[in-house]
């Protein structure tokens, strides 16, 4: 595919404490491909200001297939380091942004992925699957769906950073002037806010199946405790972006059913669960699992009502 109009991307990359994953990153979507009427640039945003990454990088890549550009973003929380993206993508008049997390990796023809995407569909952003890679041993009952069941060219009502493009003129005042919401500095869910916002406004966000990048999951985010607090915390971020949209009251209103109908599943799911053994030990676990899930869900609407929210990146993991 080569497409006939020009088009500057600027592919971000946000990152804190993580220079060998990074480096990865950066060497993934170095190897990529692009049509040949396609500027292409990539920001590195370092989250930490004790941080300096200039000389790892340049010595990584002395000679970069595309320009790399470092900056430290001194205020805490990836909103900042997504929004400080977005503002040089504007000074340099780019057309499109992308962003990849900086613990993942590109597969071979990401970027023309969505080269086809951007030149098929007419939307205000694309996205595209994460593949997990999973560590020896890995218990697969814990595993989610995801977009497993997506259909390539399906229009989504959300999106995150860890592989998404979009373009640049939602960002301007005919957009809406979106920007990623700082008040999550710390608790995560500000991709989903913007993207969920951005739909509330009438946007599209189309999904590409083939616009793949690979993520290594780190041993820690395994634990059964791990993925519940983080179940936990997505709910109650849920409630603050839902607020927002819809209003308190309506969001609570619904809160309250979601409440009530997780409460019932998880229990009927843990009090099955003892029967899921004739049918093997790994059944009994997912159904367990899954029961613990939905209380997870209920748990984090009730905080979320209640004003609490997890500032689970105060630390990060990774290397």
């Amino acid at each position: 595919m080569e497409s006939s109009e020009s088009r500057h991307v600027v592919v971000g990359v946000c990152t804190f404490r993580r220079p060998e994953m990074l480096r990865r990153c950066l060497a993934s979507v170095l190897a990529q491909e692009c049509p040949s009427r396609w500027k292409v640039e990539i920001v590195v945003v370092d989250n930490d200001a004790e941080s300096d990454l200039s000389e790892t990088i340049s010595s990584a890549f002395p000679e970069p297939k595309y320009p790399i550009h470092y900056f430290i973003e001194p205020r805490r929380g990836i909103p900042h380091a997504r929004n400080a993206v977005c503002r040089y993508a504007l000074s340099v008049h780019a057309d499109l942004i992308a962003f990849i997390d900086d613990d993942e990796e590109a597969d071979q023809g990401w970027l023309m992925a969505y080269a086809r995407g951007v030149t098929r569909y007419d939307a205000e952003a694309y996205t595209g699957p994460v593949r997990y890679v999973f560590p020896p041993g890995y218990q697969d009952w814990l595993a989610n769906k995801g977009f497993a069941d997506t259909k390539h060219g399906a229009l989504l009502k959300r999106a995150a950073t860890s592989n998404v493009m979009f373009r640049t003129s939602i960002l301007g005042p005919e957009g809406g002037a979106l920007q990623f919401d700082t008040n999550m500095a710390l608790t995560g869910g500000s991709d989903t806010d913007f993207f969920m916002r951005l739909v509330h406004q009438g946007g599209r966000i189309v999904y590409l199946s083939d616009a793949v990048v690979s993520e290594a999951v780190v041993p820690n985010r395994l634990t059964i405790r791990w993925r519940l607090k983080r179940q936990y915390r997505s709910s109650a971020n849920r409630i603050y972006i839902e607020s927002k949209l819809f209003g308190a009251q309506k969001t609570a209103r619904r809160a309250v059913k979601e409440i009530v109908r997780h409460g019932v599943e998880g229990t009927l799911r843990v009090v099955v669960s003892p029967l899921m053994l004739l049918g093997g030990y790994r059944k009994f676990k997912r159904s367990w699992y899954h029961g613990l899930r939905h209380f997870a869900k209920a748990g984090g609407l009730v905080a979320g009502l209640r004003g609490r929210h997890v500032q689970v990146y105060r630390e990060t993991d990774g290397y």
